[in-house]
């Protein structure tokens, strides 16, 4: 499918201290494009909850490299894509991220990322 068209592009090393960074700069973005405070909500909780998922397969499967964030405020939809370089995801704590997100978004997509297996997760918001 390709990488998004970005408005806002942020990698960053898998480590857990990036989450909040990459939270913040999701929820600057949703509120210039002008989403209202309760999407503000949804929009910090579910990038925290991708891009922890994100880190914790990465330091699980030991893949190399960033973790890149494309955020696409332009359009119908706002859209933010994290993709990460492991091989494959495993655990339940996969299954309970995605499920949370899913109840928190307008719509989920995960495909297989640089390194395989659900590497890449797009949430989408109606504006």
């Amino acid at each position: 499918m390709g990488r998004p068209v970005s408005t806002v592009a942020l990698t960053f090393q898998p480590a857990p201290e990036h989450v909040r960074t990459a939270r913040l700069v999701a929820v600057a973005v949703a509120r210039r494009a002008g989403l209202d405070e309760a999407r503000l909500d949804e929009i910090r909780l579910v990038v925290g909850e991708v891009c922890a998922r994100a880190v914790r397969r990465c330091l699980r499967t030991g893949a190399q490299g960033v973790i890149e964030v494309d955020i696409d405020d332009g359009g119908p939809l706002f859209a933010i894509t994290v993709t990460d370089r492991a091989s494959a995801a495993d655990g339940d704590d996969e299954a309970i991220a995605l499920a949370l997100v899913r109840g928190l978004a307008d719509s989920v997509t995960v495909e297989d990322g640089p390194g395989g297996t659900g590497g890449s997760v797009t949430i989408r918001w109606a504006r």
